[in-house]
C-alpha cells in the first residue's frame, strides 16, 4: 500500500509534464493597446495652470516651498491603481509604455530597460509617462467604473481638470483630458490622467492626499485611444525634468517605487469559461461600447465550454499547464500552451487564448475548477456542471 501511495504521488506530481501541448482554438493579442498624446500646447496650458495655483496656495498658506536641494528626490511610489472591492479576478492591468528616454525622433526609442517599450510621434511628442492600460475588457471595466487611480505618494492637490468626455478612442478624441495634479513635499510633481469624467475625488485644490487615497477612476478622456491611466511625473511645477520611476540599465540610479515590479511582469490576469468567444467589437470608434465577454459558470452535458485565459507581457516560450478537474477532483482534460505554439511574435504586453471543450453526455454534477499554472502561479477557476440540487445531494 505505502508503494502504492508513493506512485500515486508520483503521477500526481508529473501529470502536468505528461500533459500534451494544444494549440488554441482562438485569442490573440490583445485588440488594441492604449496610447496617448499631450500636446506642446495643452502640455504648456497645463503648466501655466499649476504655477499659476502653486502661487495662489503658497499665498493662502495652503502649500509651503521647500528648497530642493534640501529634500531628496520623492521615493517609495506606491502603485497608482487599484481594483475594488466586488473586482476578484487575479489582476487588472498592464503596462503598454514607459517614457522615451530618447529626446530624438521620430522612432527612436529608449527605455529605462534599453527597451522600445515606448513610442514619439512625428510631431515632436516623447512619451513623457508611464501607461497602464486596465486589461482585460477594458471599456467594460471603465463603464463599470471597476478600477481606481490612487495617490503614489502624499501630497497636496494643485490642480484638477474634469468635465470633458471619458470616451475618447482613435480620431475621436475629447478637448482635454480629465485629471488630477499632486504636488510632493520635496517639490516633485505626479500627474494622474485620462480620468472617467465626474469620477476625481471631491476634494478640492489645496487639500492634501495620502498615499493610496482615491483621486479617480479609469477612463479615456482626452488624446487617448482606449482606457488607462497615463502616470507621469516631474521634478518641479516649472521647468522641470521628467522622471522616470523604473530604474534600469538605461535609467541610472535608484528606483522610485517602493517595490518595483519586473520588465516583464508576466502573469493571467483573468482565467474564465465562457459560452461562446469574446467580443471585442474591433475598436467601436467613433462610439466605443463596452466589450461582450459571454462569460458562463453554467453548463450541461453535451455542451461546449469555451475556457480563456487573459494574459499580461507574455512571452513566447513562457509555458502554461492547464487542468480541468471533475467535483470529485479527478482529471477531465488537461494540455499544455506556449505562445509560441500560435505566433511567431516573441511578446504581447495583453493576449488572449482560448480552446473549446464538449462535456460528456452525462458529466458528474457539481462544481468544476479550471486551474492554470504559469510562472510558478496556480490561477484557478470553478463553474457549475448540471442541476446543482442534486449535485449537494437535496432532493426537490
Amino acid at each position: 500500500m505505502l508503494e502504492r501511495n508513493r506512485l500515486l504521488a508520483v503521477v500526481l506530481m508529473l501529470s502536468p509534464l505528461l500533459a500534451s501541448a494544444r494549440p488554441p482554438d482562438g485569442g490573440g493579442r490583445a485588440p488594441m493597446l492604449p496610447h496617448d498624446e499631450i500636446s506642446a500646447e495643452q502640455r504648456a496650458s497645463i503648466d501655466a495652470m499649476l504655477a499659476h495655483n502653486v502661487v495662489e496656495l503658497e499665498r493662502a498658506g495652503l502649500l509651503h516651498r521647500t528648497p530642493a536641494l534640501l529634500m531628496p528626490q520623492q521615493s517609495n511610489l506606491a502603485w497608482p491603481l487599484r481594483a475594488v472591492a466586488s473586482y476578484t479576478a487575479a489582476g487588472y492591468h498592464g503596462i503598454s509604455n514607459f517614457v522615451d528616454l530618447n529626446p530624438a525622433g521620430p522612432n527612436q526609442l529608449l527605455d529605462y530597460n534599453c527597451g522600445t517599450r515606448t513610442y514619439d510621434l512625428a510631431s515632436g511628442y516623447d512619451h513623457a509617462g508611464i501607461d497602464f492600460f486596465t486589461w482585460p475588457f477594458g471599456w467594460l471595466l471603465m463603464d463599470q467604473l471597476a478600477i481606481d487611480i490612487v495617490a503614489a505618494a502624499p501630497g497636496t492637490i494643485i490642480g484638477k481638470q474634469d468635465g470633458f468626455d471619458d470616451h475618447s478612442c482613435p480620431n475621436n478624441y475629447s478637448a482635454d483630458w480629465n485629471a488630477v495634479y499632486v504636488q510632493h513635499a520635496d517639490g516633485t510633481v505626479a500627474w494622474y490622467g485620462h480620468m472617467t469624467e465626474n469620477s476625481l475625488t471631491s476634494k478640492p485644490v489645496g487639500a492634501t492626499v495620502a498615499v493610496g487615497e482615491f483621486l479617480g477612476k479609469v477612463g479615456s478622456s482626452g488624446f487617448s485611444s482606449g482606457p488607462h491611466l497615463h502616470f507621469e511625473n516631474h521634478s518641479a511645477v516649472s521647468s522641470y525634468t521628467i522622471l522616470e520611476p523604473f530604474a534600469g540599465a538605461c535609467r541610472a540610479g535608484a528606483t522610485l517605487w517602493a517595490q518595483q515590479k519586473p520588465y516583464y511582469d508576466s502573469a493571467i490576469n483573468l482565467l474564465a469559461t465562457h459560452s461562446a468567444p469574446p467580443d471585442f467589437h474591433g475598436t467601436n470608434c467613433p462610439n466605443p461600447i463596452a466589450e461582450t465577454p459571454n462569460f458562463d459558470n453554467a453548463f450541461t452535458g453535451g455542451q461546449t465550454v469555451y475556457v480563456a485565459a487573459y494574459y499580461r507581457d507574455q512571452l513566447g516560450p513562457q509555458l502554461t499547464s492547464f487542468t480541468v478537474r471533475r467535483p470529485d477532483n479527478s482529471v477531465q482534460w488537461q494540455w499544455q500552451f506556449r505562445m509560441s505554439d500560435a505566433t511567431g511574435d516573441p511578446y504581447y504586453s495583453a493576449s488572449y487564448w482560448y480552446w473549446t471543450w464538449v462535456l460528456p453526455a452525462n458529466p458528474p454534477s457539481g462544481t468544476w475548477r479550471v486551474d492554470a499554472v504559469y510562472e510558478g502561479v496556480t490561477t484557478s477557476h470553478s463553474f457549475v456542471v448540471g442541476d446543482m440540487i442534486f449535485a449537494h445531494g437535496f432532493d426537490p
